[in-house]
């Protein structure tokens, strides 16, 4: 398939150039590539924004999606390679990576290879994630669980089973007990086993330098898993963390995951839909937004918290009101959601469903708390006034005394080698300055 292709290079949230693309090349891109993206938690999956590719009816193209990556495919005997790489570049794209997993991508990975195709450099990302991840949660060994085990023999371990001993004992004096030992969670090491096959055929984990306490872990499951067993998704969900397993959790998931990313692809290659690989950025971006946002906001005494409310809880229609990013200090509240698409101080950059959603959230939660500030946080490539983007009231002036900002980070458009810490450190003062005073 990929011997003679037609390659088309494209930045996310930005128009396709417009000689190269066509509307049946990439409605065909769409339509192969819909199962194609893999997430890094549970709460982002396919919704109306998950587009890799939409017409923009005010200027008239096609622009990418939120995701960054690459796909193969063909259309009418001819085949095609898309890739999409972050707009605001790949160190960025390697910053706001390393602030979520609290790891350090070394410049060896950081550093793609020209010979291979950009969605094996993600996914050699995502292996040196999954290790790190590993590595870190490897702090008390793998998670393990009591199993209940039979002893026969002459001498009693643990409890002895009187009804199953009669019959031994009366043939050759032995006598059967029941004790419980510790062993390793077998449907945990399963996860963890296929998982790690998985990136070793696909994603070049071998490449990679192995943490010595990830090689441990590794180890250990090789150990106690030798062949591959089929875990459902109960299974999955019936996994039970002790307190000291709890940092585990995440890799499970993150492991999990990883499976079913695997089986999506093996279902396109039966379709024969061709094959692609693709991150969300928007996820990447919230996540991004909540960990340095968490780490600065704890320092005055404001701390993040997971809270949601149901809206018409004894009606059909009942909805979750969940916000992205939402803190509290005492009585106070701050909340915000996270929209990574183009902002440019325009009208139109600001969604309307966006709009209203976050006013609904600050609505609701007036009626519990008292509502310190609420807004929208994007990365913004212009360079505002900052004053201009808020307002001291929520909707008019005789609305709430709220404030309602517009904010984010300041990021520049195809900036290979930009520097966003004083940027950052600048949003999260502006952050701070508001909740504060």
């Amino acid at each position: 398939m990929i011997n003679d292709y037609i390659h088309i290079e494209a930045f996310d949230c930005l128009p396709f150039p417009e000689n190269e693309v066509s509307a049946n090349v990439l409605q065909a891109f769409i339509a192969s590539q819909s199962e194609s993206v893999f997430w890094f938690s549970k709460k982002y999956r396919i919704d109306e924004d998950s587009k890799l590719a939409e017409y923009d009816y005010r200027n008239h193209c096609w622009i990418a999606g939120r995701f960054v990556g690459e796909a193969f495919f063909s259309i009418k005997d001819q085949d095609y390679k898309i890739t999409i790489k972050p707009r605001f570049g790949e160190k960025m794209l390697f910053r706001m990576l390393e602030e979520i997993f609290n790891i350090r991508i070394t410049s060896s990975i950081s550093q793609a290879n020209k010979d291979n195709d950009w969605q094996h450099y993600i996914k050699r990302i995502i292996a040196f994630i999954w290790l790190q991840k590993l590595a870190n949660a490897n702090l008390h060994g793998l998670p393990k669980v009591h199993v209940k085990k039979k002893h026969k023999g002459e001498i009693i371990r643990g409890r002895l089973d009187v009804r199953k001993s009669i019959k031994p004992y009366c043939q050759s004096k032995e006598i059967v007990s029941i004790y419980r030992e510790r062993e390793i969670d077998k449907t945990i090491a399963q996860i963890i086993f296929q998982a790690h096959n998985i990136l070793k055929t696909e994603f070049a984990i071998g490449q990679i330098n192995i943490p010595d306490s990830a090689q441990e872990a590794i180890n250990q499951v090789h150990s106690a898993i030798q062949s591959k067993e089929h875990i459902s998704y109960d299974d999955y969900r019936r996994i039970s963390y002790k307190e000291i397993y709890l940092g585990w959790k995440p890799f499970v998931d993150l492991s999990w995951d990883i499976i079913q990313r695997k089986q999506i692809s093996l279902k396109q290659d039966k379709n024969q839909n061709g094959f692609g690989f693709f991150i969300d950025m928007a996820e990447v971006w919230e996540q991004y937004l909540r960990t340095i946002l968490k780490g600065n906001l704890a320092k005055i005494g404001w701390h993040y918290i997971n809270e949601k409310q149901i809206a018409y809880p004894n009606h059909f229609y009942k909805r979750e009101l969940i916000p992205d990013l939402m803190f509290q200090k005492g009585d106070e509240i701050a909340i915000w959601d996270a929209k990574y698409k183009k902002m440019l101080g325009r009208y139109f950059d600001l969604d309307r469903s966006d709009f209203f959603q976050i006013h609904t959230y600050i609505q609701n939660f007036l009626n519990y708390k008292t509502v310190k500030v609420g807004g929208l946080l994007y990365p913004i490539s212009n360079h505002p006034n900052f004053n201009d983007y808020k307002s001291p009231y929520l909707i008019n002036e005789k609305g709430a005394n709220i404030s309602f900002i517009i904010d984010g980070i300041e990021l520049e458009e195809n900036e290979k080698d930009q520097n966003p810490s004083i940027k950052e450190q600048e949003f999260i003062n502006r952050i701070i300055n508001i909740i504060e005073n």
